[in-house]
């Protein structure tokens, strides 16, 4: 083994030369497009735990691990310096490995190898592509949930001749006493909005020419849970009675145009108007509903059913409202 006089260096220059010729390199495999990244760490002398076993203190350790590195890369043909990958270069770093452990252990010292870890792959650029839901999409027990959602509502029987088809919107708090029984209790507020239909605008052969048709309230229902599909979906039935109120608004309009000299426009001339608000009536409900987990707090609920109320003694609310709402939404 060749001998490096030890005498001829001071300890600074030993520091310096090794830190500077011993880089830690870091070659990395190229590999197909999504492959995972892989890197591996080339050997170093700093890679190396010494263990003393003749009391040697760090300027010792130093020296001993500057003369070990200059006979294993001469031993080896191993060059720190070298930005060349392969098999190749692979080979000699394992062959500086051994020279340099046996090196050191000659020199009275225990060795272990520990390589650093190689670097954290590049950021993924589509990393915020990756859906962010972590907790498991299952439907859980709860004993109570808020519901909130808005839909379509269509008029049916004679209720489709006064109105045309209008929006809703409502929230729930629905209770289960215990997870052992499918059933539930729901209070529910809608409010329907519309606008009128032919035979409301001809009432009264006035011809009035627009208006609307708002009805609003609140339900007490109950909700039975079908057998389930899977964890995540389920079907369940619901109706219940409720009381709501018919707010009607009709008005019949001209309109003359009338042009300046530097504008025209349109001047409304309201003719006759007719408004009409309905005492709080009863009224029913019955439905289907599907519910889909989100995840293990939010779920996805769609839901269609028949409602009746019961007309006033008079007025332009006095016929029975039939509506047909579907609605969807969101349960927390």
């Amino acid at each position: 083994m060749r001998r490096v006089d030890r005498k001829a260096r001071s300890p600074a220059a030993v520091l310096t030369l090794l830190a500077a010729s011993v880089p830690v390199l870091v070659v990395a495999q190229p590999g197909p497009v999504g492959a995972a990244y892989t890197a591996v760490a080339q050997p170093a002398p700093t890679d190396f735990q010494l263990s003393p076993r003749y009391g040697q203190n760090e300027e010792q350790q130093w020296f001993d691990r500057y003369e070990c590195d200059y006979w294993a890369r001469s031993e080896s043909r191993y060059d720190p310096y070298s930005r060349q990958s392969g098999p190749a270069r692979q080979a000699a770093g394992e062959e500086y490995r051994r020279a340099m452990a046996a090196c050191l252990e000659q020199h009275g010292y225990e060795v272990r190898y520990a390589p650093p870890p190689p670097p954290a792959p590049p950021p993924n650029p589509y990393e915020w592509l990756r859906p962010t839901w972590t907790a498991p999409r299952e439907l859980h027990y709860r004993p109570f949930a808020v519901q909130a959602g808005g839909g379509y509502i269509a008029g049916v029987g004679s209720t489709a001749d006064d109105v045309r088809n209008g929006a809703t919107a409502g929230v729930a708090l629905t209770w289960f006493p215990s997870a052992a029984l499918p059933i539930g209790v729901r209070l529910q507020g809608n409010y329907m909005w519309f606008k009128p239909g032919s035979q409301l605008l001809g009432l009264d052969n006035v011809g009035y020419n627009r208006g609307q048709r708002d009805v609003y309230g609140g339900d007490v229902d109950l909700r039975l849970n079908l057998a389930r599909p899977s964890s995540r979906q389920q079907l369940y039935l619901v109706g219940g009675v409720g009381w709501y109120r018919t707010n009607t608004l009709l008005q019949k309009v001209s309109g003359v145009r009338v042009c300046g000299v530097n504008f025209c426009g349109i001047f409304q001339n309201l003719l006759a108007q007719e408004h009409d608000v309905s005492p709080w009536e009863r009224s029913w409900n019955a439905g289907l509903g599907w519910e889909v987990a989100l995840d293990s707090h939010t779920s996805f609920f769609l839901e269609a059913s028949y409602r009746r109320i019961k007309g006033s003694s008079g007025g332009t609310s006095s016929a029975p409202v039939q509506l047909v709402p579907i609605w969807l939404g969101l349960r927390f």
